[in-house]
């Protein structure tokens, strides 16, 4: 009998082990975590850390629009799709980002640009409070865009 009661224990153990180790990685769960500004923190070119990349920002909004300064493709809104670990930039010249980590303020993406792979590891901006004559309403538009 006792073997029978370790036999039952230890497979409920592992069927728990196993849904806990199952992740809800759909793309809704994912996409609603890159919404916002993000800001570069450190740059990488072929793993070696670049200051090339200073400055450089990403915006990723609701409307399926971002924007980015990274020097190649528009720095307009554009249009942009994110599958699982990849965010498709609908430029002109589309460009493909892989997330390699996200979390509430931090985001690492990679991108490979003519042979060459470069690594952002960006940090979610912190909006500063609006101006005190700042209509609320234009505040919030011109940040979340």
């Amino acid at each position: 009998m006792h073997k029978r009661t370790l036999l039952l224990l230890s497979c409920c153990l592992a069927s728990s082990l196993y849904f806990v180790a199952c992740d809800d990685d759909t793309p809704e769960k994912n996409e609603a975590s890159i919404f916002g500004r993000w800001e570069l923190v450190k740059g990488f070119r072929n793993q070696k850390e670049t200051e090339t990349l200073a400055g450089v920002y990403f915006i990723f909004g609701q409307d399926g629009k971002m924007q980015t300064n990274l020097p190649v493709g528009a720095d307009t809104p554009t249009d942009f799709e994110q599958k699982k670990n990849e965010i498709l930039q609908k430029s002109p010249q589309p460009l493909r980002y892989n997330i390699q980590s996200v979390t509430d303020t931090t985001l690492v993406l990679t991108i490979e640009l003519r042979g060459t792979q470069f690594e952002m590891q960006l940090q979610r901006a912190v909006p500063a409070p609006p101006p005190e004559n700042a209509p609320d309403s234009l505040y919030r538009d011109s940040f979340s865009q």
